[in-house]
């Protein structure tokens, strides 16, 4: 918020708003094309559209649609974690959690220093007492040895007990045996919870970033579930034996990530161990003029509800190569296209990773390929080294080195593309009306919490195209769980009959569809056949996805087709600028740093209209928005509403002004988080 952007950054954006400012930049900014404008970027050329993954009618088509622009920063966007309780988890308390030394007689302390002579003697202790007083220097190496490898552990806790209590918050004793330091823990639970706010960036990557400061797997670092990248989201976090200081000092590395609210228990988190996701959305450029209409788009999205389509993050971000091409070539055990799909140019890339596809692609070499990917994240690094490391032509055991829950993204992406279309034609051809040979939960109560939790831990992975390493279950673990597994799904469901529906206990929100798979009921009616009817348009069939291999076995699992949410709130807001800040994130409201004053009405150029609600796990809330706004949510299509509602009436060179603002203003956000850590 106008401070300095920190040593060594740009500090162009540092002052407050106005145009002059922002058009004083325009001459920094790098010139492509001769210095002429660059009007269409790569992402742009080949974004998936909705219509191109099965997106394509609503619950409400005569509910009129708006103009809203979606993320036009990620401030309008943000996230919080609604734990398994149902509380909304919120970032609000940074104390750090410490042992408490407990005092110990002098007289016993005495005793222990008699009985730990023979290791340490008087000049050891004279040598402590003189580290105590000592002026800190981190030049040097400031510490005091001693072999206590001939002490038992209730010995050494003595030696740890003597110089914490002699020593108060002077001196720290660890281990030199132990590569985590102290192995000795005093907190009320094995596991520490905490709350991470981070702003821009992927959840696993923040894992995996922890994980590497504190001597662990990525593994090691657990949570519920994925939150969106471009975003300000707060989640929980768990973390076995480490304390509370030492993951704060870990996180302390990564910018746009700050973390509190430490808590412990006995277990740790796992992926699905949440309600849901709390929403607050700002929505850009709202027409003034509608704000009747709106409110009636509103109500009804609020008493209708919104079809619970797999958003476009399932599928890539990659129109010449959707992730559900991948899926198919795997599910017909096609590696060698699998591993071509992947490996494939494409417009979408970052820009030093398209040159190695396309040398790759000519030349076949791996081995240099993967060389010129630095780090382990990408997907394509773990599939290159692969092929350098089996021979070129074994894709199969090349495919084995990306981890599991990465690989499995791509027939999961398949498996959301046959709900996607199901759910279009069963709402295109019946309407909301329920009709004999639906699905429905056997027992309502339970509804999804024990059913779609089996594919929800790997929808929580939408966004992870980077994700931390996993081991395959032994093979005797995987066939206990298929037996255990088996019918499970057709158990969960039952149909519909004309008596349940003239009955009138059940409404279209009750009903589930299947995402096809080996072992699932499918509806007893028309749309039952239309799972075999699509999955036949690339030669498979729900047999074939017990597939041959066990990593790409598709049981099956059930969605609702419908999503309501209850709670949902709204109201207009002002704004003048593009970097106006209209929503306040935990981090914000912690720090007490105001929102934008929002400007009087007659002196207001904008209007945005600001969403608060909640949906459950594996709801998509573009989804949402698109019910009311009516909208494509691509991100093309939103970058072209944005452009188009700023230049309204506007001459070519205040469009170019225009758009110079709305780009530095990102940046600006961009630059202000890193200052903000």
């Amino acid at each position: 918020m106008g401070k300095d952007r920190g040593r060594g950054r740009r500090n162009h954006h540092s002052g407050p708003y106005n145009k002059s400012n922002w058009r004083g930049q325009k001459k920094d900014r790098p010139q492509n094309n001769g210095g002429q404008r660059n009007k269409t970027t790569p992402q742009q050329k080949s974004t998936l559209r909705e219509n191109q993954v099965g997106i394509t009618e609503f619950t409400n088509p005569e509910a009129p649609g708006f103009t809203g622009i979606l993320k036009s920063r990620f401030s309008d966007f943000h996230v919080n974690e609604i734990d398994s309780t149902g509380k909304v988890l919120e970032l609000n308390d940074l104390s750090v959690p410490k042992v408490a030394i407990v005092a110990v007689a002098e007289k016993e302390l005495d005793n222990w220093r008699q009985e730990l002579e023979a290791v340490i003697g008087p000049e050891d202790w004279q040598d402590i007492a003189n580290l105590a007083e000592a002026k800190h220097d981190p030049k040097l190496d400031q510490k005091v040895e001693i072999d206590v490898t001939s002490l038992d552990k209730e010995q050494r806790t003595q030696v740890h007990q003597l110089v914490k209590q002699l020593y108060k918050g002077k001196l720290l004793s660890t281990y030199h045996w132990t590569a985590t330091g102290d192995n000795r823990w005093n907190f009320p639970g094995d596991y520490v919870t905490f709350l991470v706010h981070k702003t821009n960036l992927v959840t696993s990557d923040v894992a995996s970033t922890l994980a590497a400061r504190l001597h662990l797997r990525p593994s090691q670092v657990n949570y519920s579930g994925i939150k969106d990248k471009r975003a300000k989201t707060t989640q929980k976090f768990s973390i076995k034996r480490r304390t509370p200081e030492s993951i704060l000092n870990a996180a302390r590395c990564q910018r746009n990530v700050q973390i509190g609210n430490f808590a412990f228990q006995s277990n740790t988190l796992k992926l699905g161990d949440l309600q849901g996701n709390r929403f607050r959305i700002a929505l850009r450029h709202i027409a003034k003029e509608k704000r009747g209409e709106i409110e009636v788009a509103l109500e009804s999205l609020r008493e209708r509800g919104f079809i619970n389509y797999y958003g476009l993050q399932r599928f890539g971000n990659s129109a010449s190569v959707p992730t559900y091409e991948v899926g198919v070539a795997l599910l017909k055990s096609d590696y060698k296209l699998a591993c071509e799909l992947i490996l494939k140019p494409r417009d979408s890339d970052v820009e030093f990773m398209r040159p190695i596809r396309e040398e790759w692609l000519k030349n076949r070499d791996s081995a240099a390929a993967a060389a010129k990917i630095y780090g382990d994240k990408f997907i394509e690094k773990k599939l290159l080294d692969g092929l350098a490391r089996f021979g070129e032509s074994d894709y199969s055991s090349a495919l084995r080195q990306i981890p599991r829950n990465m690989l499995m993204l791509y027939p999961h992406a398949y498996q959301s593309l046959i709900f996607n279309r199901i759910a279009s034609r069963r709402i295109r051809e019946f309407g909301l009306k329920l009709i004999p040979g639906d699905l429905v939960y056997v027992e309502q109560e339970k509804s999804v919490d024990g059913v779609e939790e089996q594919v929800q831990q790997t929808e929580d992975l939408e966004e992870q195209k980077e994700a931390e390493t996993s081991e395959d279950l032994p093979e005797t673990v995987e066939e206990e769980e298929a037996i255990e597994e088996e019918s499970l799904f057709k158990r969960k469901v039952r149909p519909l009959t004309a008596e349940d529906i003239a009955s009138g206990k059940f409404q279209l929100s009750d009903v589930v569809l299947p995402l096809p798979g080996h072992d699932i009921t499918y509806p007893s009616n028309e749309c039952g056949a239309w799972y075999e009817e699509m999955l036949a348009e690339v030669g498979l069939s729900s047999d074939q996805l017990k597939h041959k291999e066990k990593t790409y076995a598709l049981t099956g699992a059930y969605r609702k087709m419908i999503i309501s949410s209850s709670d949902l709130k709204w109201s207009f807001r002002l704004y003048n600028t593009p970097e106006d800040t209209l929503i306040a994130s935990d981090w914000e409201l912690l720090r007490n740093i105001p929102v934008t004053p929002e400007p009087a009405e007659d002196e207001a150029k904008y209007l945005a209209l600001l969403l608060e609600f909640s949906l459950p796990t594996a709801a998509y809330a573009t989804m949402f928005l698109r019910e009311l706004l009516k909208q494509d949510t691509s991100s093309a299509s939103q970058t072209q509403l944005e452009k188009e509602a700023m230049c309204k009436g506007e001459t070519e060179k205040e469009v170019e002004a225009m758009e110079e603002e709305v780009q530095a203003a990102k940046e600006a956000e961009i630059e202000g988080e890193v200052q903000a850590n």
